[in-house]
């Protein structure tokens, strides 16, 4: 709150990584969007693919549609970096699916099948279910569905 104070009041703020988010909030929250915008542009410049899908669950959160669609396009750009990242398993069903529904990622559909799979493990996890074929595939629900198995080669389907 230190931070969303000195800006009301001094129209100076120092935003780091550890403190953006809740500064975020708390603007939007009490509808100050000159702070709202230097978080934005703070979060801009520092998006990377290792922290991208992370970002674009934030975004998605506060409805910042043009940040969403940078972090959409960086996970175009390196999406085997951003799907090998630490945060990708703790995104939300809609965000995985807002990704899988995309026709413009850089990566093999059967690697891209593997990271959901795995997703759907630390799903399981969150939700304390044991990690089955029959509950990966509950948790995955329609996300499933936007794999694009006809891209996969015999061997590639064969192997997942």
């Amino acid at each position: 709150f230190m931070l969303f104070f000195r800006f009301l009041y001094s129209d100076e703020v120092q935003i780091g990584p550890e403190t953006v988010m809740t500064t975020l909030y708390t603007a939007k929250k009490y509808a100050v969007p000159a702070l709202e915008a230097h978080c934005v542009d703070f979060l801009t410049k520092h998006l990377r693919a290792d922290n991208a899908f992370m970002l674009l669950t934030q975004a998605r959160l506060f409805d910042e549609p043009q940040l969403a669609s940078l972090c959409l396009d960086t996970i175009d750009k390196s999406t085997m970096d951003a799907i090998s990242a630490e945060g990708f398993t703790d995104i939300d069903i809609d965000t995985l699916c807002a990704v899988l529904e995309r026709d413009t990622l850089s990566i093999r559909e059967s690697r891209l099948f593997g990271a959901v799979v795995r997703w759907a493990e630390a799903e399981c996890q969150r939700q304390q279910l044991p990690v089955t074929f029959g509950n990966k595939q509950k948790v995955l629900g329609r996300a499933l569905s936007l794999i694009r198995f006809p891209l996969m080669t015999i061997e590639e389907f064969a192997a997942g």
